[in-house]
């Protein structure tokens, strides 16, 4: 059986949902966000898989309380060769129980991935925390940049080029066959296509590096990208862009 994993959530407020260190997602805007993601592509090999969640208030000065402690879990749950059901539940990762108002949760949990395939991780990377943060902002800054006019300019080609083991990964650990492959590699050639001339301005951004300390990127306020095209409709299409630095080597690559 070829297991697909997600994230089952729906709760507001600003959170982090980690996988193996790598941060999945990130939410600082207002209202309730429910998310169903996947987690194949951040699974390098069966075994034991780490699952954090940082919850805090939107607003510093409020505490969350025991009962809307409760509110806050992740389900994991897979499905079976691609269907959308049955899904089968792995593990709910709810908070243990508190007895008085907190500034934030914090937890880690676990469960047991099932997967036929092994991927190269991040074990051959190098530790960016001891870099020196400017130098390395510098750096990312540079190869958003060239991201930024490769997509600017329409050129999928180069894009694709540029992305090629980050969207293999993907297929591999998604189980994409021939067809699927080719129809989600299309996906991003007309994206491509359709943002050029519409990429906005790289602005507000920051360093973020992962938890594991071995991928990093750049980040705005609000846990975005600042990496987007807006079309004349007003429309955004985001691109996701992280870097890592394998041993050895001195260029950054896109993981």
């Amino acid at each position: 059986m070829k297991h697909i994993y997600f994230a089952n959530y729906d709760f507001g407020g600003s959170f982090d949902l980690i996988l193996n260190g790598i941060k999945i997602r990130r939410n600082r805007r207002d209202g309730v966000i429910s998310g169903a993601d996947y987690l194949n592509p951040f699974i390098s090999k069966k075994g034991i898989q780490y699952v954090t969640l940082i919850v805090k208030p939107l607003n510093p000065r409020n505490k969350i309380t025991p009962q809307q402690a409760k509110d806050y879990f992740i389900d994991i749950i897979y499905t079976e060769n691609g269907e959308p059901a049955p899904v089968n539940k792995v593990n709910r990762c709810s908070f243990p129980e508190i007895d008085h108002p907190v500034d934030s949760l914090v937890h880690t949990w676990t469960f047991d991935a099932v997967v036929s395939y092994k991927l190269e991780g991040l074990e051959n990377s190098q530790d960016l925390t001891k870099e020196d943060p400017a130098k390395l902002l510098n750096e990312i800054l540079a190869y958003y940049k060239n991201v930024h006019e490769i997509i600017n300019l329409g050129n999928s080609a180069e894009y694709l080029r540029l992305y090629k083991k980050s969207r293999e990964r993907e297929m591999v650990s998604m189980y994409y066959d021939v067809a699927k492959q080719n129809e989600y590699l299309h996906s991003f050639v007309q994206s491509v296509n359709h943002s050029k001339g519409e990429m906005q301005p790289l602005t507000g951004y920051k360093l973020f590096i992962h938890p594991n300390g071995k991928l990093a990127g750049l980040i705005t306020d609000d846990g975005s990208t600042p990496l987007y095209a807006r079309d004349k409709e007003g429309n955004l299409k985001s691109y996701g862009l992280e870097l890592h630095r394998v041993k050895k080597s001195d260029k950054l690559e896109v993981y």
